[in-house]
């Protein structure tokens, strides 16, 4: 699952195929990924048509954050595979610069901590999250540091509840 306001679904963009454009194009590549949830997708400027109709075609699931909210969580999780190994990545961007400013690439009217947390809390119980990492934190862009504490809380925070639901 990925969390992010940019598709990262480029084949290759000036002779790169392995950049912070790609990630999600390389893994849906993989023969072992079987799927991808792609949320919080809003910033159409970053992959041109074809790379949204190369990542439909991989078998992405590509969801704004107004159709999640529209959704709600549960069905938002309802469309994930359950009992499935989960990795999770989230990009920093995917959330709303007013609360996310420490990044190189805001993308306004992203999601909010308590709405990223459930999304966590609900995939850690409907599966099991294999791995997690959270990208593009840049602490030289906010000098408040809030962005850099919300990208450790929701890290511990999601660690804290796969442990807490693997005991159930």
């Amino acid at each position: 699952m990925q969390v992010d306001a940019h598709l990262d679904f480029v084949d290759e963009r000036h002779g790169v195929t392995a950049g912070h454009g790609n990630p999600m194009r390389r893994a849906a590549e993989k023969d072992y990924v079987t799927g991808l949830s792609q949320i919080g997708i809003r910033n159409v400027s970053s992959t041109a048509r074809e790379g949204y109709d190369d990542a439909r075609s991989f078998g992405s699931d590509i969801m704004s954050v107004r159709q999640f909210r529209a959704m709600g969580v549960q069905a938002v999780l309802d469309r994930i595979p359950p009992g499935k190994r989960y990795y999770v990545t989230i990009d920093i961007d995917g959330f709303d610069p007013s609360i996310a400013p420490g990044t190189g690439t805001p993308s306004h009217g992203g999601f909010l901590y308590y709405e990223i947390l459930e999304l966590m809390d609900g995939l850690a119980r409907r599966g099991d999250i294999i791995g997690m990492d959270l990208v593009e934190v840049a602490p030289d862009y906010d000098q408040t540091g809030s962005t850099a504490t919300l990208a450790a809380q929701i890290l511990l925070n999601t660690i804290g509840r796969v442990l807490y639901h693997r005991q159930k």
